[in-house]
């Protein structure tokens, strides 16, 4: 992946799409982080009932951190009361909505990663406990978003997949997270007939959902040794005791697992046999320690440099404890000659504020940091010297996001593009946006007559601007009763072909002939392309004007 050398040209189209739209992208405003603007501020569009959650630049890009940014897109997963659709939702790096993946309902983990070779979308979709756990299916999406696998823990009694984590190894095994409760004697605590809430790891195969490694953290870590006492739990199987909280699974080259316990404070390196070879941090610590190491309530624990470092959020407080002032990511530099850990480097929040839930430490491959702040809706990208290069906020009241991911993501859905008509008098502007599609350059407008529908009459080409385009019906010497958009990659290939669209919304399919060569479209076959009967392919390059933009860029931030 490459810095964006020429970011600033980028984000001209962004700037002014920001200023044409209202809503959409905010900078430093006041009004958004006040609630103003609501406490869950989203976009709308005409083209597609999908209601992002809008973003606030707190920390905007600016002439000298602009080149440094790390090219590609945002994963989060917005959630909480004042969400208007909780759920999966990928950006760009100006705040334009990508895919809104909110279909499949809220969800936590959402990540891609490589399957078979493939790149996927890695999904977790369920049911959340008030306890903070929960119940569901792991999904695999591939670069039409289509589901081309389905898996959850197998034999623990019916429980199921839990959230926390999804992480595929190179052996294209899963790892997740689950949680079974359990009887347990808990006299030591004063409690009759305990309960106790275990936590699982498990390495599953999502081709035929069978489980090749299962640990369970009862057998091998005493829950006494954790930070978390009952309380009022404990007392039934609707309200066991969460002693350990496991909230994510790595693997290394060894085949040895490592395992994050959040009630613990501890991080455990644990065996294929499931005996534990050392632990991190938490009262049994088997590893020396050096200063400014101390962690706690944390999360995402990750393995980095052939096993040499590890990063991890290091929450410092839950919601009945803060033991420090602020949150922070977190790499340690980890010595296996003599079992000790060191501070390698730590990344603080803009808003310098505890995060009591939720986060996670991206490292991305040009040594800059994306850190997703959890419960507090905010995720920052540094620089390799920890310093903001920028921050976003994505809402003000009960919104979170369980982590925030930065990656390469290439996608052509297997849908057509969506298509509005709006006419007012004389005037007629055509939106049209596609859901999930990250290769369209431009867009090439054609019409139709209510006498042949499917006949398709080029009226101009359009460079897409984020999500949703919108198109002004030039030709006015043509009584076209329905349009139509066919969708251009940067090599002028169309990928794909949407409906023909009247004003009143009803709808004609593409024409017979307007199919799409699988090798210009990512493999899609289903809304693409040649030529239509009667069109004349037509690209307008307005790139031509980067000038003006530029001046417009300098303008967003003056103004």
């Amino acid at each position: 992946m490459q810095p964006l050398r020429n970011f600033l040209s980028f984000l001209c189209l962004g700037a002014l799409s920001w200023r044409a739209v209202a809503g959409t992208t905010y900078f430093q405003s006041s009004d958004y982080s006040g609630g103003a603007l609501g406490l869950g501020p989203y976009q709308t569009y005409k083209s597609s009932s999908s209601t992002p959650s809008a973003w606030n630049f707190v920390v905007p890009y600016n002439d000298s951190t602009s080149d440094q940014i790390e090219s590609g897109l945002i994963f989060v997963a917005p959630r909480g009361t004042n969400v208007n659709s909780p759920g999966a939702l990928i950006y760009d790096k100006t705040g334009e909505l990508v895919w809104d993946g909110t279909h499949f309902g809220q969800t936590l983990t959402f990540k891609m990663a490589t399957y078979k070779g493939d790149p996927v979308i890695l999904l977790w979709t369920g049911s959340v406990a008030g306890s903070g756990v929960g119940s569901g299916y792991d999904l695999i999406l591939n670069n039409k978003y289509e589901i081309i696998a389905n898996f959850t823990a197998v034999n623990l009694n019916g429980s199921l997949a839990d959230f926390h984590d999804i992480e595929m190894t190179s052996n294209n095994t899963a790892l997740i997270t689950a949680y079974q409760a359990k009887t347990w004697d808990l006299s030591a605590f004063n409690i009759t007939d305990g309960w106790l809430l275990d936590s699982v790891a498990q390495e599953v195969d999502p081709s035929n959902g069978s489980a090749i490694f299962t640990w369970t953290a009862s057998d091998h870590v005493d829950p006494s040794s954790c930070f978390a006492s009952p309380g009022t739990t404990g007392t039934s199987a609707d309200n066991p005791w969460d002693f350990f909280h496991i909230n994510s699974i790595d693997k290394d080259s060894a085949g040895n697992y490592l395992i994050s316990s959040r009630h613990c404070h501890a991080v455990y390196y644990v065996a294929s046999s499931g005996d534990i070879i050392w632990t991190m941090g938490g009262h049994n610590s088997t590893l020396t320690a050096s200063d400014g190491t101390t962690f706690a309530w944390q999360h995402d624990v990750r393995w980095h440099n052939d096993e040499t470092q590890i990063s991890l959020f290091d929450n410092e407080g839950t919601a009945w404890e803060l033991d420090s002032s602020n949150s922070r990511g977190l790499l340690l530099d980890f010595n296996a000659s003599n079992n000790s850990f060191s501070t390698n480097k730590q990344w603080i929040p803009y808003n310098v504020t505890v995060s009591e839930s939720q986060g996670n430490v991206g490292i991305l491959d040009s040594g800059n940091t994306l850190v997703g702040w959890g419960q507090i809706p905010y995720f920052s990208e540094y620089d390799a010297n920890g310093q903001f290069l920028y921050v976003v906020q994505f809402g003000v009241g009960d919104v979170q996001s369980y982590r925030a991911y930065h990656y390469n993501w290439t996608a052509t859905p297997d849908t057509r593009p969506s298509v509005f008509v709006e006419t007012d008098g004389s005037n007629t502007t055509v939106y049209t946006s596609w859901n999930g599609a990250t290769e369209v350059d431009t867009w090439q407008l054609s019409g139709s007559t209510a006498d042949s529908p499917q006949l398709a009459i080029p009226i101009s080409n359009t460079s897409r601007s984020g999500f949703e385009t919108a198109v002004s019906v030039t030709d006015s010497t043509k009584n076209f009763t329905y349009f139509q958009v066919a969708a251009l990659n940067s090599d002028r290939k169309i990928i794909a072909y949407s409906n023909f669209t009247a004003s009143d919304g009803s709808q004609q399919d593409p024409a017979a002939n307007q199919t799409v060569d699988s090798s210009s479209s990512s493999g899609s076959n289903s809304t693409g392309s040649s030529s239509s009967s009667g069109s004349i392919q037509v690209v307008v390059d307005s790139r031509m004007i980067t000038a003006v933009f530029v001046a417009v860029w300098t303008l967003a931030f003056v103004v």
